[in-house]
C-alpha cells in the first residue's frame, strides 16, 4: 500500500509540474435564477507550478526520485 500512495503521489507531483486541463461545469440560471437545465463547460488551463519543478529537478538531482 505504501508503494500505491508514493506512486501516486509521484504523479500529482509530475502533474502539478507539467501544467494540466481541467473542465469546469456550472450550471446556467433563467433570468428568474431557477436552473435552466442546462450546464455550461469551461477548459481552463492550470500552468505549471515553479516550486513543484524545483522539488522534481531537486529528488532527481540527489538520486531521490
Amino acid at each position: 500500500m505504501y508503494n500505491d500512495v508514493k506512486n501516486e503521489m509521484k504523479e500529482l507531483l509530475l502533474k502539478k509540474a507539467r501544467g494540466y486541463d481541467v473542465e469546469e461545469k456550472e450550471v446556467v440560471l433563467d433570468k428568474n435564477k431557477q436552473n435552466s437545465g442546462k450546464v455550461k463547460i469551461t477548459k481552463k488551463h492550470i500552468p505549471p507550478d515553479v516550486n513543484a519543478i524545483m522539488l522534481v529537478r531537486n529528488l532527481i538531482d540527489n538520486n531521490k526520485w
